[in-house]
């Protein structure tokens, strides 16, 4: 008995030492990979930097929930965090981070309080909301900017939208799909969903070595999948893809992507800068290319799609990661693509091969698209005002309808189409009725199909008038 135990009891110590082996190895890799982002893991991949900040000072915390009908036709509740600074004047300016929380010891958030502005995302992450990336955590982002909207405290002239990676999907999402908004940075943004999710991480699945930081995501965006019974659906492809509705941005929008990004191939940005050869440290055979015989537009890039006249693209060469600056941008394009050129794809690397300390400061862009407010930085596109007909009508892809649930939720049709006469309300009141009643018979008239769009469109400026 005694000689049993005692086996056991080595047994357990071999258990022990293999276990603190692994993690004492899998800490050197990622401290090693991280370098000085090493001690805040999560903020690598959502774009976001850290330091070792003091409590914040004069800044009300709030977490509110926003409640959403799910795909199950549930209602549903998940918080988001307010950073309102004090002594502030309200309604003030807000910073919406959409998917990804961004925390206290943002680096970027203490920025824009600097500023004046009122900060919220998400917070309690989970990550199996990257896994309901095209559904319900679509559903929910959209949501929460809507409450945010109706809360007196902030500005609806004044409202920008800012993420990174998957949250750079939702910040390009949001842009396509909502009115309201005066500015949009999207950091290494999904734009092709098609691409990233249904060619490019299976392809990096079947390697024997996948490399290492993308191993660590591609399992968690796998249920994006079961929202596509159909993997042949283009149109559905590309109604929940940036690239396919990219002809309905209307806010000014700046998109970052660095040349060397291995978990969002920058090909779905552009294919201008992208290397014709992958980095040596990379799997032989293996590309992170975007093929140009995808189906539809899933071929094309962001800039592709773009209206070339009101778009710029910037190239700038990345020869010191540690080094500071200014997000540069064309005041006159409401679209600019930053491309900052680190080499080639490396399998050590991330969101980028290099890594460093330099802060990219984004506030002057901010801080100009608010100076100009909602009024002045709103575009009337017409594949924008088709959308929001179809939500109107609950027809929507991105935005399912609902009813018989609970018509106060978001995520129901009533509550849809109420968000809608305030959407279009909202630039009448900055513009004209006149106005917007041009451009929306246009749109229509030039739509291939009629899909009922005259109809809706009269009932809501009849409830406008």
């Amino acid at each position: 008995m005694k000689k049993a135990i005692k086996i056991f009891g080595i047994i357990l110590l071999v258990i022990a030492a293999l276990i603190v082996t692994t993690f004492f190895v899998l800490s050197h890799v990622l401290k090693s990979a991280l370098g000085d982002n090493w001690e805040d893991f999560s903020k690598f991949f959502t774009m976001q930097s850290g330091e070792n900040l003091p409590p914040l000072e004069n800044v009300e915390q709030r977490t509110i929930d926003v409640k959403f009908i799910n795909k199950d036709g549930v209602v549903e509740a998940r918080p988001i965090r307010l950073y309102l600074p004090e002594q502030v004047q309200q309604p003030m300016p807000l910073v919406y981070v959409p998917h990804y929380e961004m925390a206290e010891d943002s680096a970027e958030l203490r920025r824009y309080l600097a500023k004046g502005w009122a900060v919220a995302s998400p917070t309690a992450f989970d990550n199996a909301y990257n896994g309901e990336l095209t559904d319900d955590d679509l559903v929910f982002n959209n949501a929460a900017l809507y409450a945010l909207r109706h809360m007196e405290e902030f500005d609806r002239q004044r409202l920008a939208l800012i993420g990174g990676s998957a949250g750079g999907y939702t910040t390009l999402m949001l842009g396509a799909l909502q009115m309201g908004n005066c500015a949009a940075i999207a950091t290494a943004p999904i734009s092709n969903i098609y691409f990233n999710f249904y060619q490019y991480f299976p392809a990096a699945e079947k390697l024997e070595n996948t490399p290492f930081f993308l191993a660590l995501v591609t399992g968690a965006f796998a249920p994006i999948m079961d929202n596509f019974p159909d993997k042949g659906d283009t149109a559905r492809w590309e109604a929940l893809s940036p690239v396919g509705v990219a002809d309905c941005f209307s806010n000014p929008l700046i998109v970052v992507h660095v040349t060397s990004d291995i978990l969002v191939p920058i090909d779905q940005t552009t294919r201008e800068f992208t290397y014709d050869h992958e980095g040596d440290t990379m799997p032989e055979g293996f590309s992170t290319r975007l093929p140009a015989d995808n189906p539809g537009v899933l071929g094309r890039s962001l800039a592709d799609e773009l209206p070339a006249e009101l778009t710029r693209i910037e190239h700038i060469p990345l020869t010191n990661p540690d080094e500071d600056s200014i997000l540069p941008y064309d005041s006159e394009k409401p679209f600019n693509l930053n491309i900052y050129d680190d080499g080639p794809t490396q399998a050590t690397g991330s969101h980028k091969a290099s890594t460093g300390t330099g802060i990219l400061d984004d506030t002057a862009f901010v801080e100009e698209m608010f100076s100009r407010s909602l009024a002045k930085t709103e575009l009337l596109m017409p594949g924008k005002l088709l959308l929001l007909l179809e939500r109107y009508q609950g027809s929507s892809v991105q935005l399912p309808a609902h009813e018989g649930v609970d018509d106060t939720v978001y995520g129901s049709l009533t509550v849809y189409r109420q968000e809608v006469i305030e959407e279009l309300g909202q630039w009448a009141e900055n513009h004209s009725l006149s106005e917007l009643d041009t451009a929306m018979r246009k749109a229509i008239a030039n739509a291939e199909e009629s899909g009922g769009y005259l109809t809706a469109w009269e009932e809501i400026k009849s409830a406008l008038e």
